[in-house]
């Protein structure tokens, strides 16, 4: 079952009929760092867990993404591999910047140049929305979660309120794609939609 991403409709490997989607294991990895990243961005957890979360989320959220991402492509679905793959590459580019601050004499960004890097995540994510509109309703809270998440760290730079607000809106967002990805799973082993995703029966294009 490919109901959580949308796929493209031209022809596919052959091999695709008798292989399953690696859609749940994406879902799941970004769910779980989603999730945990938050809570510290919410402050409902001491800040010197972040050294636990980065390296959970450079394999987890980063390397298993990523695999899943090409998992996706080999299948034909387009949409899916863009959307792992790059999210997974965030997760490993973020993972190594923190390490960098640590362990070399780097300065810290300035809060402009954050503020845009959490701007064109966000611009990407919500580019990334409007591609879900003929997916689940699942699929597409999670990408207008993480759209909204975005912005509101990028407007929490020079906001500390803003930025726990976030945190929060992070942890739903996280949880909303731990929720589909096991709908996934549970949906297949039923045979049936056991478990609500909401599929969309009038396309949007």
């Amino acid at each position: 079952d490919t109901a959580e991403m949308p796929v493209q409709t031209k022809p596919v490997n052959p091999h695709v009929a008798t292989t399953c989607t690696a859609g749940p294991i994406g879902l799941t990895a970004f769910g779980i760092t989603t999730i945990l990243l938050n809570f510290l961005n919410a402050e409902l957890i001491g800040k010197d867990t972040i050294t636990l979360i980065i390296c959970y989320g450079m394999f987890h959220g980063g390397m298993i993404q990523i695999l899943a991402g090409m998992w996706e492509v080999y299948r034909g679905n387009i949409f899916g591999g863009c959307a792992f793959t790059s999210y997974g590459g965030f997760w490993m580019g973020f993972a190594l910047f923190e390490i960098l601050m640590v362990i070399t004499e780097l300065e810290p960004p300035s809060k402009d140049g954050k503020v845009v890097w959490l701007i064109v995540w966000g611009i990407f994510t919500l580019l990334n929305l409007i591609g879900t509109l003929n997916a689940n309703r699942v699929v597409q809270f999670v990408f207008a979660s993480l759209t909204a998440l975005f912005f509101l760290l990028a407007a929490g730079v020079d906001n500390a309120d803003i930025h726990v607000l976030a945190g929060y809106v992070g942890i739903v967002c996280g949880s909303s794609a731990l929720y589909l990805g096991w709908a996934e799973v549970m949906n297949e082993l039923a045979g049936r939609e056991l478990c609500y995703i909401g599929p969309v029966k009038n396309k949007v294009f």
